[in-house]
């Protein structure tokens, strides 16, 4: 699914687990209760996603885009506070 562009998407509850989505596109998604687990992310854009759950240290995101609003998202399990 590399290079695939998901535009204003409901994604609720996908099991994105062991994916290959390199350099693709999620413009404002709904990800909420997605598994991303062993996902490959790289290069892919996040930055107008919403509701995900992604672990970095799960997950290749390396060269990934986010933006500071979605940020809490990638640090959820750490339980620490972002005050914009």
């Amino acid at each position: 699914m590399k290079n695939t562009t998901f535009e204003n998407c409901s994604m609720k509850n996908v099991d994105l687990g062991h994916t290959d989505l390199e350099s693709s596109s999620f413009d404002h998604c709904n990800l909420l209760n997605s598994i991303f687990e062993n996902t490959k992310l790289k290069k892919a854009d996040l930055s107008t996603a919403f509701n995900f759950n992604i672990d970095p240290e799960n997950n290749d995101i390396q060269e990934c885009s986010f933006s500071q609003n979605n940020l809490h998202g990638l640090l959820d399990k750490y339980k620490i506070k972002i005050k914009v």
